[in-house]
């Protein structure tokens, strides 16, 4: 079998010097600087005391282009030679100390890396004020490797050191003088610091390049398919890497007067964004094939690359993705979200279930034409049927797959509306909501919930059903709504039969944690509820509410009439029973919505 990879050694120098022509690819996204700088500390720390830091992984790029002239600016090459696979942290670490550049956390936010040194020491540490102030510590080694002349610095650095002795009376000694000179050299050199380098080849599959990292990474931490589509947006179109980080980074924070991304239902990752994108640009689900397709690799040809398939393919990636980064289509989507009653990501159990849906809504408006209201009916529709019967949890990349390509026949929004009716009709049947969902694949299992509790939750936000036991006639959705919570939540889980009389008559916490035994009330209701039989509390709960208002409050929170007097596994199976039936009438109020 032929060797897809070679072993060889590089200084740190060499490296960096191959990040700054550009024969080195450094892209700052594949994953985002996660180190603690206390980390990056120890490893400048370990270099000097001569430690082993491991090994780097380099992916040799399909093609190399030179460029013909070199701007002041420029990189020596048009793309990267190699581009790095493993050891990213520690060589983002050793370039962005020693050339000064800021990193990006996992927050996105731009950072310095600053680490300090004690040459009388010999120890390092993460730059703070105190390092700032004494002068026995040089507060940026930095400077180590940008100053024109190491003597110099070290005679300055001695000079001031000495001119702070003397105010208390004393001066460095002879020996300390060496140990300083040594140290502040030694630090400086830790450029030539070699590093054992796995040099991959360019026809090595992705599979195989996964297969090494896994094997040979002491972690164990398998490299996801949307790492490689990262890792060739850096290769070949870096501002399409760059516009990805931006929108997924403006998700997670609001930014006062300013409309983002930024959204009360999901915080978006990049992965997610690669996802949409290859569903709705190429028809593909199965991140592998995407990969496969942005490297250029021809299909007819046995994946052979081909550097035109490439350029048509990010030809078509850059005009598509600009729609699925537009705010004004993100937040459009999220309505039909929140329309299908999902008004919180609390109750969101599989974040695939959003992004695929948002791939479909794109290929509505897009492709078939449909209008606002359409797009979010349809949109609505598919989100709650996809979240209750999990479609994208588990082995589904297939199933989106097989969707995809249904929905490539289609050429009108009339065929696009009896997909997504038929697809959504066969799996919610009758026997659905009759039979399946009130078995152990919906509704009779314990937990904090599950996608059919969820479904119900968002049935009752669908229904304008208000809360249980509230005075107030206040609105269950009205309490999912950002600034509702204060050091409580608003909304709270409780046990309609209190978890303590259940424990008294020798139920198990299986049995005690029924999905049917729950149901959210204003958490200042709950403070009030006695841990005694229902048929105690319940008559207190309901003083001052009449008799039709408690009726209407039972009917909008599925709970049997005379509830509070029935033998719990009575209770369960009732109960049961009404929560399918207010998911299947929801359900039935989104499909009606489709004209």
């Amino acid at each position: 079998m032929q060797q897809i990879f070679s072993n060889t050694t590089l200084t740190v120098n060499q490296l960096i010097e191959k990040i700054d022509t550009g024969e080195l690819g450094l892209p700052d996204l594949q994953r985002p600087f996660i180190w603690k700088d206390s980390k990056v500390r120890d490893l400048f720390d370990s270099m000097m005391r001569g430690y082993p830091i491991g090994y780097l992984m380099l992916w040799e790029c399909p093609s190399l282009k030179k460029k013909k002239s070199i701007g002041i600016a420029e990189h020596s090459y048009e793309s990267p030679k190699e581009v790095i696979i493993d050891g990213q942290q520690r060589l983002t670490s050793l370039y962005a100390v020693m050339k000064d550049k800021k990193v990006v956390n996992s927050n996105y936010d731009e950072k310095s890396i600053i680490i300090s040194y004690n040459p009388l020491k010999n120890k390092f540490e993460v730059g703070y004020q105190a390092t700032k102030k004494d002068p026995e510590w040089i507060y940026n080694i930095r400077e180590l490797y940008t100053t024109t002349s190491l003597y110099k610095f070290i005679n300055t650095y001695i000079k001031v050191l000495n001119g702070s002795l003397e105010v208390k009376g004393t001066e460095l000694t002879d020996a300390e003088l060496d140990i300083i000179s040594d140290n502040i050299n030694a630090v400086a050199n830790l450029r030539e610091h070699s590093l054992p380098v796995f040099d991959i080849k360019s026809n090595a599959e992705e599979e195989d390049v996964s297969e090494i990292f896994v094997r040979v990474n002491s972690g164990g931490i398998a490299l996801k398919q949307n790492d490689f589509i990262l890792t060739l947006l850096s290769l070949y179109w870096d501002e399409g890497r760059k516009e990805i980080e931006r929108f997924s980074q403006a998700s997670r924070t609001p930014q006062k007067g300013v409309v983002t991304s930024y959204n009360q239902i999901t915080e978006v990752s990049a992965q997610d964004i690669i996802r949409v994108v290859m569903a709705y640009a190429f028809d593909r689900a199965r991140l592998k094939y995407g990969y496969k397709l942005l490297r250029g690799s021809d299909f007819d040809k046995k994946g052979a690359v081909d550097e035109e398939l490439r350029e048509q393919r990010f030809d078509v990636l850059k005009a598509k993705l600009p729609d699925v980064l537009n705010v004004h289509n993100w937040h459009e989507f999220i309505k039909s979200i929140m329309n299908a009653g999902y008004l919180s990501h609390d109750i969101i159990l599989s974040d695939n279930a959003i992004y695929y849906t948002y791939a479909l809504y794109l290929i509505a408006k897009y492709r078939f034409n449909a209008s606002y209201n359409e797009n979010m009916h349809l949109s609505s529709l598919w989100f709650f049927h996809a979240s209750l019967v999990s479609l994208y949890t588990g082995s589904f990349e297939s199933t989106v797959e097989s969707q995809l390509n249904a929905i490539k026949e289609i050429t009108n929004i009339d065929e696009y509306k009896e997909f997504v009716l038929s697809r959504v009709e066969e799996r919610l049947t009758n026997d659905y909501f009759d039979i399946t969902l009130l078995g152990s694949e919906g509704l009779a299992v314990s937990g904090r919930g599950n996608n059919a509790w969820n479904a119900y939750i968002a049935s009752l936000n669908i229904l304008d059903a208000k809360v249980l036991f509230s005075k107030a006639n206040l609105l269950l959705s009205k309490l999912f709504e950002p600034g509702t919570d204060g050091n409580r939540r608003s909304l709270e889980k409780h046990h309609l039969f209190p978890k303590a009389y259940l424990k008294g008559l020798g139920y198990n916490d299986a049995k005690i944690n029924q999905m049917a035994n729950y149901a959210l009330i204003d958490w200042k209701d709950n403070m009030e509820i006695l841990n005694e039989a229902p048929a105690r509390y319940y008559p207190i709960i309901c003083a001052g509410i009449s008799k039709e208002k408690i009726a209407v409050l039972e009917d909008e929170n599925a709970l049997p009439h005379g509830w509070e007097n029935m033998a719990y596994d009575d209770f369960l199976a009732e109960r049961r029973k009404l929560i399918a039936a207010k998911i299947k009438t929801a359900f039935e109020v989104l499909k009606g919505n489709i004209k």
